[in-house]
């Protein structure tokens, strides 16, 4: 939506003169957004290849605390190898196609930052409102106006974001020098930990981090729903989300004139968020047999196979997704370049909130734009 409000007609001109100037992004944006997602591509093939179950053969390394538990005949079996083409074909299912919307994304961005935008057939898509509904006004919406920010996030949250993003940085980088001990410089940086035994008490301190802050996090939302009364109904699929999506890519396509108005929080956040509670639990599960191998014992060396390859492969996974699209949509995409820092402020501008969130920046603060 177009902000009109400081436009003038000029009527000798025939013409609107006088318009509100946006910011102008910095000329290597382009350039720089599309050197880190072709790097990013190009890395995600060579892991891609990595864990391809038919150009490398499974290996249990002899300093995992399961090591001895495995004979060399379970990494073959049946359960190993459908676990790893069920985590490669998920894994490039879930990369591919995001790299590739990012990718048209981009270059639509591209295009109108060229072209400006083109004229398309917004009004042809008018059955898109069906599958939404006016949203209720928050009830707080008049307590998170301060000055000219919003207030997004409360201190909880904020804690619980650093403690996943610390602790999930840790588990991934100890995670792949653990999990790819052939690729190279593996030892150079292994020693910069302290070698295998330190870099596997560095990994497991902060798996328990992370089980801590999922807890945590469980219990807020207990605190809310029970105590305080307050359903976290804005993280919850809707049918507005996929009215946006399809949006979105009417958009990319040049059909449609503007991107999508959203509420508290956008489809993509909504995804990114609900993934945390298939990664984590599988990672979890895997982790904690892994870790305490004598106490599972009783499981036959193949199952211990299984546990390591859906363990290393869903830590590819979630690696992956982090690293190219919440990278992306967090901190890179224009709207929040160079960097996105509501999650540790909790607040954000009121031109920044009104630009991502549209639909409820009207709400909060009654303003709306008109087209």
């Amino acid at each position: 939506m177009v902000d009109n409000s400081e436009i003038i007609f000029d009527s000798t001109k025939m013409k609107n003169i006088g318009g509100p100037k946006k910011k102008a992004l910095p000329r290597y944006y382009f350039p720089l957004i599309i050197g880190i997602i072709i790097a990013e591509a190009v890395i995600l093939g060579f892991v891609l290849f990595d864990i391809f179950p038919l150009t490398h053969d499974f290996v249990v390394h002899s300093y995992s605390q399961h090591a001895s538990y495995v004979e060399a005949s379970d990494v073959t079996q049946i359960s190993v190898t459908i676990t790893r083409w069920f985590f490669f074909l998920l894994t490039a299912g879930v990369l591919i196609p995001t790299t590739l919307i990012i990718i048209m994304e981009v270059t639509r961005r591209v295009i109108i930052a060229r072209k400006g935008k083109a004229s398309a057939w917004d009004d042809e898509y008018s059955w898109l409102d069906k599958l939404d509904r006016t949203p209720k006004t928050p009830a707080d919406a008049k307590t998170r106006v301060e000055g000219d920010y919003i207030r997004r996030f409360d201190t909880h949250q904020r804690i619980q974001h650093f403690a996943l993003m610390v602790s999930f940085i840790v588990l991934a980088i100890t995670g792949f020098l653990r999990g790819f001990p052939d690729w190279p410089t593996f030892q150079w940086f292994t020693s910069i930990f302290g070698g295998t035994e330190v870099l596997r008490l560095i990994h497991d301190i902060a798996a328990f981090v992370m089980i801590a802050d999922g807890i945590y996090h469980l219990g807020y939302i207990a605190y809310g729903y029970f105590v305080k009364h307050k359903s976290p109904v804005a993280m919850f699929p809707s049918w507005k989300d996929l009215k946006d999506i399809i949006h979105t890519f009417l958009w990319i396509l040049g059909m449609h004139r503007h991107e999508p108005q959203y509420d508290r929080f956008q489809y993509g956040q909504k995804i990114d968020y609900w993934a945390i509670f298939w990664g984590m639990p599988v990672m979890v599960i895997t982790g904690i047999i892994m870790m305490f191998p004598s106490v599972f014992g009783q499981m036959d060396g193949q199952w211990f196979a299984v546990v390591a390859a859906a363990h290393r492969d869903e830590a590819v996974l979630a690696v992956g997704f982090i690293l190219i699209v919440h990278m992306y949509y967090g901190h890179l995409q224009k709207s929040a370049f160079p960097f996105n820092t509501v999650i540790f402020t909790g607040r954000m501008l009121k031109s920044k909130y009104k630009e991502w969130f549209g639909r409820e920046y009207a709400q909060i603060t009654g303003e709306k734009d008109r087209e």
